[in-house]
């Protein structure tokens, strides 16, 4: 029998670039989820629907947000939580850090090691499907 492998909890740093509004703000994300949440998020998060949108600021937050560089007006650092994502007073920052978390997740950078030719070409299509079909949250 073949040796086992083990799913490890896999993280992506995000930054913005220097013509950003939102240059300097640094997140930490888990990029490791299940299908059945990617899509989730996908059909949900930007459906204009309130409650479904309160609730992929809270998963972001409780589930995916590991550690954040944001502070509200007074200095003091966001918690990184649902809490602390639905309580930044920009909303668009809030889209693109979930946004660029959306990308990370369908498009890792890290490469999936070197399979054979045709395995690799059906991970590219694979991959190429989804970031083609992640649309922006909030849009």
């Amino acid at each position: 029998m073949a040796k086992g492998f083990t799913v490890e909890r896999r993280t992506a740093s995000l930054k913005f670039a220097e013509d950003s509004p939102y240059y300097g703000v640094e997140a930490t994300v888990s990029t490791s989820m299940p299908f059945k949440t990617l899509f989730w998020f996908q059909a949900n998060a930007g459906s204009g629907d309130a409650s479904s949108t309160a609730e992929a600021l809270a998963r972001f937050g409780d589930d995916f947000l590991v550690e954040w560089n944001v502070l509200d007006p007074d200095g003091q650092p966001y918690e990184a939580s649902g809490v602390g994502v639905e309580l930044v007073e920009d909303s668009g920052l809030v889209l693109a850090l979930m946004t660029a978390w959306i990308e990370a997740v369908a498009s890792p950078s890290d490469p999936l090691s070197q399979p054979s030719a045709s395995t690799l070409s059906s991970v590219e299509d694979m991959t190429n499907q989804l970031a083609a079909s992640s649309s922006p949250l909030g849009n």
